[in-house]
């Protein structure tokens, strides 16, 4: 079983500790060889909340042994309890990168059902404001993409196997697991592709909506634009004759109504509204 320690405790062990805090510090995935070891850090992602980790360990690697650092010691202790378990001894390694992608389905499995039901809100009720949910969405399959981009990097490098610390089969292994890894992150960039189909018929609903509103401001501008020529004509501080007759203000308040029937008749007949 690997030998599990926190990382306040490197300073106890006699090794390349610059290197490691290096590491540590890094902020993602990452592998390197040196000469005689190889050194992993990584951060463990929660896939019961996408936008928590659950901690980072870092990996100190010889033919003849290997330490594990993290900051969950009493959890990375427990899980690779659990690992002894399931797999021989010179495969605790893969198990543990098994293990790191341990319920990314269901995680899959959400995330498509609250596209999908986005996605019939949408086209059956038009709902008004979504974007919080396309946000929530996009965030959660960056952290994803950005978690599976982290293990195929490290995978990549550790199946190049440069200081020979893993027989063929192990590597065989690694081989079938960077292939599996592949495919969930193509499955993360399918998804990100449905978020944003989804947030492009949002913004065409809400163009189409603009536009609606937009249309129907239009219509009653137009409707009652005459009037504001008529209230501009006889505003003017001019002696006109229509002053002095008696039957004035009706006709113009009747070719007022007129103005306005007409142009309601013209624009439902065009059906604007």
């Amino acid at each position: 079983m690997a030998l599990v320690y926190a990382y306040d405790e490197m300073e106890q062990k006699n090794l390349p500790l610059d290197i490691l805090e290096d590491m540590r510090h890094f902020g993602y995935g990452r592998y390197d060889s040196f000469e005689g070891f190889d050194c992993i850090s990584l951060e463990m992602l929660d896939y019961e909340n996408l936008l928590l980790s659950k901690g980072s360990v870092l990996f100190y690697l010889e033919k003849e042994r290997w330490l594990c650092f993290t900051s969950r010691k009493e959890e990375i202790e427990n899980l690779f309890h659990e690992l002894e378990g399931k797999y021989p001894q010179e495969r605790l390694l893969y198990g543990f990168f098994a293990e790191l992608t341990k319920g990314d389905e269901a995680a899959f499995d959400t995330i498509e059902k609250e596209i999908m039901e986005l996605e019939q809100v949408l086209i059956g009720t038009g709902k008004g404001d979504c974007v919080s949910e396309i946000i929530s969405l996009r965030k959660r399959l960056m952290v994803l993409k950005k978690y599976y981009e982290q293990l195929l990097n490290v995978l990549d490098i550790l199946i190049q196997n440069e200081n020979g610390l893993f027989e063929q089969g192990m590597l065989l292994s690694f081989r079938m697991l960077y292939r599996r890894t592949e495919r969930r992150f193509q499955n993360v960039l399918n998804l990100r592709e449905s978020v944003t189909q989804v947030r492009e018929s949002y913004e065409a609903e809400v163009d189409i909506s603009l536009n609606k509103t937009m249309k129907l401001f239009t219509v009653v501008t137009t409707i009652f634009l005459p009037l504001t020529l008529i209230a501009g004509w006889y505003g003017m501080n001019f002696d006109m004759p229509e002053y002095a007759w008696e039957h004035g203000y009706l006709f113009v308040s009747t070719i007022s109504v007129l103005f306005i029937v007409a142009g309601i008749l013209f624009f439902r007949r065009k059906k604007w509204f």
